[in-house]
């Protein structure tokens, strides 16, 4: 079994960015972790839903009393994220297949799931050094610390966790389309094994793993059409000496970016119907829908 080359993904929450002003972002993709976020919740913010990302986060709600610790895992739709107002929440989120759980939980303990944590779960600084740092770079750097000195107390990765990861880059690989048959022919383990072994790491199932990175596939490459839609858009004003802004359309896809049938095929999805009815699942709206908010945040931006 050859391990196949690992695949940077950016697993991403799109309403905090969208429906926050003050969203930052550090991204570490190192170590198992993908990044590090924070921003404020005020009664201004809009609402915020979690989507399907696979991974884990940590959340470290902060306000002038106190501080919260939270532990979530990926959701399996569209779920509301109770967050309260009047805090800067500093969050890690994990790449898919790493983690940082306390003794007494399991990964399977937070699918779909927000648990708040002892201030003390992660030693009996951490929470409150957190809280007192300026801003989310020494916030990032203090976590990191922490992270690598209990990455350096684990153990040397077993056969078990060979496995996940071949699994896992394989579907990144495939684009969330390799059956759990090729898996097995591939790694020369069973099906009922591979099944197994995901579960302990993830939680989940290969297969709503697989639909989870067809869809935040899906997002990036809808990210990606926006960014250049609005770059075309901002060239042509440029040209036309004009102020005025871009209609709606140029930057919803109606007007020289992907249709619907191309952002499946380019995302992973057999057909258009079924990349319509998970996206909806997963996110509350219609493509066309996610496509107008996109568009709003780069007007904004």
């Amino acid at each position: 079994m050859n391990k196949p080359n690992n695949h940077d993904i950016m697993p991403v929450q799109p309403y905090i960015m969208i429906n926050t002003d003050d969203y930052e972002r550090v991204v570490a993709k190192k170590t198992g972790i993908s990044h590090f976020y924070e921003f404020t919740k005020t009664a201004d913010t809009g609402h915020i839903n979690a989507v399907p990302d696979g991974t884990v986060d940590l959340l470290f709600g902060i306000n002038e009393k106190d501080v919260k610790s939270y532990i979530g895992g990926t959701v399996l739709r569209a779920k509301d994220w109770p967050l309260e107002d009047g805090r800067t929440y500093f969050g890690v989120r994990f790449l898919p297949g790493k983690c940082m759980l306390p003794a007494e939980l399991c990964i399977r303990d937070i699918v779909n799931d927000d648990l708040e944590l002892d201030k003390n779960a992660y030693g009996e600084q951490l929470a409150e050094r957190l809280a007192e740092a300026k801003n989310i770079y020494e916030r990032s750097g203090i976590f990191m610390d922490y992270y690598m000195e209990t990455l350096r107390k684990k153990n040397v990765p077993d056969s078990a966790q060979n496995i996940e990861s071949y699994v896992r880059n394989r579907i990144y690989e495939s684009r969330g389309t390799i059956s759990i048959r090729e898996l097995a022919e591939e790694s020369g383990y069973s099906e009922c094994y591979i099944r197994r072994v995901f579960g302990e790491v993830h939680g989940i199932s290969p297969k709503v793993f697989e639909k989870i990175v067809r869809f935040q596939n899906l997002l990036d490459v809808m990210e990606q059409e926006c960014r250049k839609a609005d770059t075309s858009a901002g060239n042509i004003r440029i040209a036309e000496g004009s102020a005025e802004k871009s209609s709606l359309n140029d930057l919803t896809g109606k007007s020289g970016t992907a249709g619907l049938q191309e952002l499946s095929a380019d995302s992973g999805y057999y057909d258009q119907s079924h990349m319509i009815k998970d996206f909806k699942n997963y996110t509350g709206v219609t493509p066309e829908a996610y496509r107008k908010m996109l568009a709003e945040l780069k007007r904004r931006d």
